[in-house]
């Protein structure tokens, strides 16, 4: 037998068969998947496409049934008839006509608060992240603040000096041990 190339990977094999076209199982069966999703492509548009044409038709379905509605009332003769499925057709239209606008309005509605709730989720996810910040930074802060403290007892207490009645009240609002230990000298 002759060489020829892999439908699938376009390399050249030499086939067992005259009627094989991929070099392997693996080229066949991704030969066979992509077909599977592109049939699957196919029938998922073609669905889409048989549901507009359902549409338009239980339209047209609609426009033959008043249509016939109209005829009959004409063919009965009684003028009465005839205006009342006129009259009825015309209400209905506007109805039908009000709740689209409705429709449209509550829809434009809605796009537009999803699209303020978007922001408004940003917006918070950014204050979170802003909050976190402040409370890392406030923390920080927190601990050289406690540094400084214990290194200004550490100085007044090398140098014999006592802390001042403003410094301590600060110590003691915060609960702050103002005496130092042997381990902190």
């Amino acid at each position: 037998m002759s060489t020829q190339k892999c439908s699938e990977c376009q390399a050249p094999f030499e086939p067992r068969l005259s009627v094989q076209l991929y070099c392997s199982a693996t080229c066949s069966a991704r030969s066979r998947q992509r077909r599977h999703r592109e049939k699957q492509r196919a029938t998922s548009h073609s669905s889409a496409q048989t549901l507009v044409a359902l549409e338009r038709a239980n339209g047209n379905a609609r426009l033959l049934n008043a249509e016939k509605q109209h005829l009959r009332s004409l063919q009965s003769g009684t003028s009465i008839v005839l205006s009342k499925s006129q009259e009825t057709i015309l209400a209905r239209d506007r109805v039908i006509d009000e709740q689209r606008t409705q429709l449209q309005q509550l829809a434009t509605r809605y796009f537009d608060q999803s699209g303020q709730l978007a922001e408004a989720k940003a917006e918070s996810v950014e204050l979170q992240l802003e909050v976190s910040r402040v409370l890392k930074d406030r923390r920080a802060d927190l601990q050289d603040l406690m540094q400084i403290a214990v290194r200004m007892l550490q100085l007044t207490d090398h140098l014999g000096i006592p802390l001042d009645r403003p410094t301590s009240d600060i110590f003691h609002r915060r609960g702050w041990n103002t005496k130092i230990t042997e381990a902190s000298r």
